[in-house]
């Protein structure tokens, strides 16, 4: 069974060993009330077969960068892809969006990872696995709760802003959002002053 299922022409197609539509609408929830504005650019990293891209593209009308070294992803309409593993020092911005979903537990230099995907996007959405869950192949599988430390370190308000399918429903993965735009000030109304 593949990881995700296929998102193609508006449709989710087939199904995967993780769900996929609703950490996409956790996503798309949280861009649809904090205005990403639009045509936004998003990068994908350990995107698969491209789902949220696809759908983000669709849905937002966005400008897409989705990377993954597997076979699976292909290119897409408004979806550009790169068939390979980005360094960390290749994954450089600026992006309105960047997606990290159940990426960093995968990899032993998860922090400078982490550092590149936050410098990169203005809204960062991370996906972690939980220490308890089975992840045999995980590099840094007990990584969820340092990333999580990390993001706050950095005084960045990462939230939590959902909980999302593991590879079964027992274990949810926190997804965190770290937004970095600047804070919009409501400008009070001036009434015009006749001269």
């Amino acid at each position: 069974m593949p990881y995700l299922p296929q998102w193609i022409e508006g449709k989710e197609v087939g199904t995967g060993t993780r769900d996929g539509n609703t950490r996409y609408e956790a996503i798309r929830n949280y861009l649809l009330a904090n205005d990403i504005g639009d045509n936004p650019t998003v990068l994908d990293l350990g995107a698969w077969n491209g789902y949220f891209s696809r759908r983000l593209a669709e849905d937002f009308d966005a400008h897409c960068t989705a990377v993954d070294d597997t076979p699976e992803l292909q290119p897409y309409p408004g979806v550009t892809v790169i068939n390979r593993r980005l360094a960390a020092d290749e994954i450089t911005g600026p992006y309105d969006v960047v997606i990290a979903m159940s990426v960093l537990h995968h990899l032993d230099n998860w922090r400078q990872y982490l550092d590149a995907i936050l410098a990169a996007g203005k809204v960062v959405f991370l996906e972690v696995a939980i220490p308890d869950e089975s992840l045999p192949k995980a590099k840094a599988h007990n990584s969820s709760k340092a990333i999580m430390r990390a993001v706050k370190a950095k005084k960045l308000g990462g939230t939590v802003i959902a909980e999302t399918p593991g590879y079964d429903f027992s274990h949810l993965r926190p997804l965190i959002v770290v937004d970095q735009r600047p804070a919009v000030e409501e400008q009070e109304d001036v009434e015009p002053q006749d001269n």
